[in-house]
């Protein structure tokens, strides 16, 4: 009785696995037959599927779509099973703050996106919630997050396969070379040579490749083992190819430079002026200004951040961004003093 009783339960133990084994399978991804019995024989061996497998696998999915409702659909035309619900077979639950949580990620990341990664995110999103209990999918789909991150949905498309190559190159650790056509190259773009290092996506929607710069040609006059920012989306498609040359263990310093500005009395009043640069200090004066000192690398980074400020920002050093400030200026000056005089 006790062996008979033990032999069932562990036949129990084992069907239980092997289906459990099938509902992974599918959650990652849409399968064959022939490739859902090899995974479950390579996991499980001797005890994985007899020889007549194709009855044994109907067997498993009628049960899975009987005791638990999961909905295992039949895809002819790729001939692969995909798996649209999980019925009551519910592999996870959250806490309503954590549904407060996903909403919001839900939010900040809609379809329809032009990022990239926003479609992993996208699928990940799905993915938890086709893991959630019927009930708590309801709850989760009825509910509108208060708060989403800032993300632009309206930048240009990035290259899938520029981004694919980017990728890799960082993971390799390997130099990077592509044709890339910046703001100031007018219709002409110029192939860089480039140590990748990360990839960041901005609130406005743009993606950028923050890589150390190593060589241009022909040469704009940037300056060797400057940290520059390249727009994904200018990088030209098809361009884009790793080098043989190893990035070496240490990223070389770029060259930095003692950033010094002053904000007029307006915005230091308050006492609680933002820290954009890295070693930021801050010191405010009696009127109410404030004059910040930090450290920067990028010039022209700084200078956008600054603009921000408007007329209420002045830079005292390095020379190099006050002559940057000083050709704004004169630019600005004249579009504006021309549409001033039209």
């Amino acid at each position: 009785m006790s062996r008979a009783g033990g032999g069932t339960k562990r036949s129990s133990w084992l069907t239980f696995r092997r289906r459990l084994l099938l509902v992974r399978a599918l959650l990652r991804a849409p399968a064959s037959s022939a490739e859902l019995v090899a995974l479950v024989n390579n996991e499980l061996g001797e005890q994985g599927y007899p020889t007549a497998a194709a009855a044994a696998l109907k067997h498993d999915f009628d049960a899975l779509k009987g005791e638990y409702g999961c909905q295992i659909i039949y895809d002819r035309q790729n001939r692969r099973y995909r798996l649209d619900e999980l019925g009551e077979l519910a592999l996870l639950d959250l806490p309503d703050e954590q549904l407060e949580a996903l909403a919001f990620l839900e939010a900040s990341f809609p379809d329809g996106s032009s990022l990239p990664e926003h479609a992993n995110l996208r699928t990940l999103i799905e993915r938890v919630v086709l893991l959630l209990p019927p009930a708590r999918q309801a709850q989760h789909r009825n509910r509108r997050s208060a708060i989403k991150l800032g993300i632009g949905i309206g930048a240009k498309q990035i290259d899938a396969d520029t981004l694919n190559v980017v990728k890799k190159a960082i993971d390799l650790r390997r130099e990077l070379s592509f044709a890339y056509l910046s703001t100031f190259d007018q219709e002409t773009p110029r192939r860089h040579r480039v140590a990748p290092y990360g990839i960041t996506f901005r609130p406005e929607g743009h993606g950028y490749l923050d890589a150390t710069f190593l060589e241009a040609t022909p040469s704009g006059g940037e300056t060797v083992y400057a940290a520059i920012e390249y727009r994904l989306d200018r990088i030209i498609s098809g361009s884009a190819s790793i080098l043989p040359t190893v990035l070496p263990p240490i990223r070389p310093a770029p060259l930095s430079y003692h950033l010094r500005y002053t904000l007029a009395p307006p915005v230091g009043r308050r006492r609680d002026v933002a820290t954009y640069f890295p070693n930021s200090q801050i010191t405010y004066g009696d009127d109410g200004s404030a004059e910040v000192t930090a450290t920067v690398t990028n010039l022209w980074q700084a200078r956008q951040i600054l603009l921000r400020y408007g007329d209420a920002c002045y830079v005292h050093e390095p020379q190099e961004l006050v002559q940057l400030f000083a050709r704004t200026a004169a630019g600005l000056q004249r579009m504006y003093g021309q549409m001033h005089e039209a």
